[in-house]
This record gives structure tokens, C-alpha cells and sequence, in this order.
């Protein structure tokens, strides 16, 4: 597998496998503009990202899918409920925290050691009561923000 794979057969949650090589800039881009795909259908959903294979991501790689979100966001606000990451070590699981702590999204990240527990709390954030306090949430910050 040298390609992200996409799978929306659980939709709406979409699950991302990241192959064990680094992507180029142009697969980067190809995959940054796939998942930005996703995110302008307008329907709230929630991803997992299974990354167990890859070796590491360049810090360059991380600071363009971080741009990219924070752009999609602000676009479509609340429709990104949540991002998953299955992440294959302890010591990935506990940096992935610390960044999460760091870092101020409108939506939880967390990162899990299997698929299925990411799978669990996933379908927990596509509950219909879930999404309608998450889209709540979402329109009141959009009419603050003046985007609403």
C-alpha cells in the first residue's frame, strides 16, 4: 500500500489507513484535498485514523494537515465531530496526548491502541443526540464569529 486508504463503509464515520511510507508532497496534497472532500459534503462525521504502520510523519507534513483542518473548520464549522488515531506504541499514544493538550480544537482527538475502542467512541460521537449538541455548539460560534 503506497496510497492513504479511505473507508466509508461505516459512514458517517470514515476510516483513514496511512501507509507505513512517507507520503510524498503530492500524495500529501492528493490526500489532504481527499479528506477535505469530506468534510465539504457538510455532513457531520468522524474520522479514525489508523497510523499503527507508519514510521513518522515530517514535522512538515504535520504542520500542513494541521493548516488544513484548521481551514476546513473554519469553512464548515462542526462537521469534523471528532478525529480517532489508532497509534501502535505508549510512547506515540502519550506525545499524541501532550499535543492534544497543547493544542486547541473545537472537537476531541484522542488516541487509542486498537481500532475497535477507536471504532466505539466514534459511533458514540455520530449519536444523533450527540451531533445536535455538537452542531449547537458549532452554529453558536459561527454567529459569534460573524460566519453564521
Amino acid at each position: 500500500m503506497r496510497e492513504p486508504r479511505y473507508d466509508e463503509g461505516q459512514w458517517p464515520i470514515l476510516v483513514i489507513t496511512v501507509p507505513p511510507q512517507e507520503l510524498t508532497d503530492a500524495e500529501l496534497h492528493e490526500h489532504l484535498d481527499r479528506v477535505s472532500g469530506f468534510t465539504k459534503r457538510g455532513v457531520p462525521y468522524v474520522q479514525v485514523v489508523d497510523v499503527r504502520l507508519v514510521q513518522s510523519f515530517s514535522a512538515r507534513g504535520r504542520r500542513l494537515m494541521a493548516e488544513r483542518t484548521e481551514l476546513d473548520d473554519k469553512a464548515y464549522p462542526g462537521v469534523l465531530l471528532g478525529v480517532g488515531v489508532v497509534l501502535s506504541s505508549a510512547l506515540q499514544r502519550g506525545i499524541f496526548k501532550a499535543m492534544a493538550w497543547l493544542i486547541s480544537t473545537p472537537r476531541p482527538a484522542v488516541s487509542f491502541s486498537e481500532m475497535e475502542p477507536a471504532l466505539t467512541w466514534a459511533r458514540h460521537l455520530v449519536a444523533p443526540s450527540h451531533q445536535s449538541a455538537v452542531l449547537r455548539t458549532a452554529g453558536d460560534v459561527s454567529k459569534r464569529a460573524g460566519t453564521g
